[in-house]
């Protein structure tokens, strides 16, 4: 009886103290769950407003509701969130050293013709950051297409409100960037 008793109160102790949460196990996983949650979020909101107002307001939403967005995932996730390019257009979301060493990587394998990983992605040598490409679609050019041939009233609030933007003259199919996600 003893000996059951040790090994029932044993057990239990072994099993509450090796307890983890999914985001240990599965890190992945959740940064895969944060990066789909932003870019639908992001994806609806932008539609919205293009349909509603046209491009030169749906600029205010990733202005104004991509941080909000943001935020709202990493309190909800506990992760940190972003999203980043090298060439940037608000300045907050600025590349770290890593995700610049991932940027240019990409831009170079984009560049020699290399296919570019589709999914969620480990950065190296760090199991709690990853990274899914943004890839320019049509949509996108109205904002960050040629700034020649982009819309007055849509360069002009660009400009007011990104003075040093640098998110332009991408073409459909390029590297934007990257959406950047650590687990805490």
């Amino acid at each position: 009886m003893k000996t059951g008793l040790f090994t029932l109160i044993g057990g239990m102790f072994l099993f509450t103290s090796v307890s983890v949460s999914a985001y240990e196990i599965y890190p992945q996983a959740v940064a895969a769950k944060a990066i789909s949650q932003l870019g639908q979020e992001m994806r609806k909101k932008l539609a919205e407003s293009m349909q509603k107002n046209g491009p030169a307001v749906a600029i205010e939403v990733c202005a104004k509701d991509a941080p909000n967005i943001s935020s709202r995932i990493e309190k909800e996730l506990g992760v940190t969130i972003k999203r980043t390019s090298l060439k940037i257009r608000n300045p907050r979301n600025a590349p770290d050293l890593d995700e610049k060493y991932i940027l240019k990587t990409l831009a170079s394998l984009f560049k020699a013709g290399g296919e570019l990983p589709l999914g969620v992605t480990p950065f190296p040598n760090n199991h709690r950051r990853f990274y899914k490409t943004i890839i320019v679609e049509q949509a996108c050019l109205k904002c960050h297409g040629d700034s020649i041939k982009m819309d007055k009233l849509v360069r002009s609030e660009i400009i007011a409100m990104y003075p040093n933007d640098k998110a332009i003259d991408y073409k459909e199919g390029e590297l934007r960037g990257i959406i950047s996600v650590y687990i805490k």
